[in-house]
């Protein structure tokens, strides 16, 4: 009898023990937060000189951590969503000129991107006038690149590249980013 005790104890202590364990995984899952942000960074095209077929690049870094929400948490981020991504011409001054190239996505600590879309015979004047935000087209695999790369560096380079069809050209294209952020709490 006292052995009979004895294993119908173990087991029921076995079993506490599974479940005080298994319940320390849902307390630490439990404390987890997201939430949503824009990331945008401006790239301010600027080609003074008159011509025509203009070859034109500009690189700049879109730092996730210039948001006061994900620098709070930056240092506790498990995981990055890209919702998606857009872009919109917000000035424009100069000849009507065309956009035709690339809008490209690479590690923050490189020179080469990675994720690479491309944007053609955009009418940066009509774009400018009409406010439009216009989806750039990426693919699924391409946007969770995206996100990796913002989870490793909390920032993404991005270059622009290709031609303009007349010159001299001064314009701002802002590249937005709509993300969910995953976070254990402070």
């Amino acid at each position: 009898m006292k052995t009979h005790v004895l294993k119908k104890l173990s087991v029921v202590m076995l079993a506490l023990t599974t479940s005080i364990f298994g319940a320390c995984d849902l307390f630490d899952k439990a404390d987890d937060i997201s939430f949503d942000s824009t990331l945008d960074e401006t790239i301010v095209v600027t080609e003074e000189s008159s011509g025509t077929n203009v070859v034109y690049a500009k690189t700049i870094v879109l730092d996730a951590a210039s948001d006061p929400d994900i620098n709070k948490y930056k240092n506790k981020i498990s995981g990055f969503t890209v919702k998606k991504v857009s872009y919109q011409v917000t000035n424009f001054t100069g000849d009507a000129s065309l956009f035709s190239g690339t809008l490209s996505f690479g590690d923050a600590s490189t020179t080469t991107p990675t994720v690479v879309a491309t944007i053609s015979n955009l009418n940066l004047q009509e774009a400018f006038s009409s406010g439009q935000v216009f989806d750039l087209p990426i693919s699924q695999s391409d946007v969770d690149k995206i996100a990796g790369m913002l989870k490793d560096d909390k920032a993404v380079k991005l270059y622009l590249n290709g031609s303009l069809s007349t010159t001299p050209v001064f314009s701002n294209i802002l590249v937005i980013l709509e993300v969910s952020v995953k976070a254990d709490a402070l």
